[in-house]
């Protein structure tokens, strides 16, 4: 799909149809290509409006499961000052969004291309961070992959936010209490996925959420991060300060983003609290 923008004053109605049909040739190319390769393709190039509004719009219209796109991998303060049509779109999408970082190239591609590709879902404990299992499971079904549950809790000494907002650092036996958590955790987890039939590994890692989640895609070769994330706010506050924001700039691999279900007043349990925390995804 590749949106055209409504013609601004002065614009010819002839030049406005001359982008549309521009637009539909190139689309045309790729959708040969793809036909070629064994898959169904369909086209559309909606005019007017913004380009967010009509993905989202699509995605309704052609009962789509999944958005794939490449985004800019701009510095902060530009992307506070110019915005992102991939930001928006994860914003106002009802179905994951995968972000392709374009500056990648044809990486992504050649992870997915080998054999039993490696999918990273970061969990915290959290019902948020879980909501991503359910994607991240038919996602690694369908490409016959394996999946890696993370978990990060501090490193020693690092300070995070405790309950009522206080600031707490772990060492020693508290410390190592947190690691015995998070891998109790993983692998109660990891015994439901592996109930899917779904080859699994467990990993915890100690250090910064992002920087650790990153981290273990690029050591696995990862075909893509699976992970929740909210999208309450403006799209600068919900993902350019979040875990999420930092692992699409710091990772090598796509990252397919998922909504979180509508909030429910059942609290986690005692046993996740103590992790929930650690990744404010």
């Amino acid at each position: 799909m590749r949106s055209v923008h409504a013609p601004s004053r002065g614009d010819s109605g002839a030049g406005q149809l001359r982008a549309i049909v521009e637009a539909e040739d190139y689309l045309a190319v790729i959708a040969a290509e793809l036909t070629k390769r064994g898959f169904t393709v369909q086209m559309g190039v909606p005019y007017g409006f913004s380009p967010a509004e009509w993905i989202v719009e699509e995605v309704d219209l052609r009962s789509a499961d999944l958005v794939v796109m490449a985004m800019h991998d701009r510095v902060r303060t530009d992307r506070l000052r110019h915005g992102s049509v991939a930001e928006d779109v994860v914003h106002r999408s009802p179905v994951p969004v995968m972000l392709v970082r374009a500056a990648e190239g044809l990486r992504p591609v050649e992870a997915f291309q080998r054999a039993q590709p490696s999918i990273i879902v970061p969990l915290d404990g959290s019902t948020l961070a879980e909501s991503a299992l359910a994607p991240a499971i038919e996602l690694t079904r369908a490409i016959g992959g394996r999946m890696v549950l993370v978990g990060v809790v501090p490193a020693p000494g690092e300070l995070v936010a405790g309950e009522g907002g206080a600031v707490i650092t772990y060492v020693g036996d508290g410390l190592a209490r947190l690691e015995d958590d998070a891998k109790t955790y993983l692998r109660s987890l990891g015994s439901r996925v592996a109930a899917d039939s779904i080859s699994i590994s467990r990993v915890v890692r100690n250090g910064k959420p992002a920087v650790q989640i990153a981290g273990v895609a690029r050591a696995q070769s990862a075909a893509a991060i699976v992970m929740a994330t909210h999208a309450r706010t403006g799209f600068a506050r919900a993902l350019l300060g979040s875990v999420a924001g930092e692992v699409i700039h710091q990772s090598p691999s796509p990252v397919m983003l998922v909504h979180p279900p509508r909030p429910s007043a059942t609290r986690p349990s005692s046993s996740r609290e103590s992790l929930e925390k650690l990744i404010g995804v």
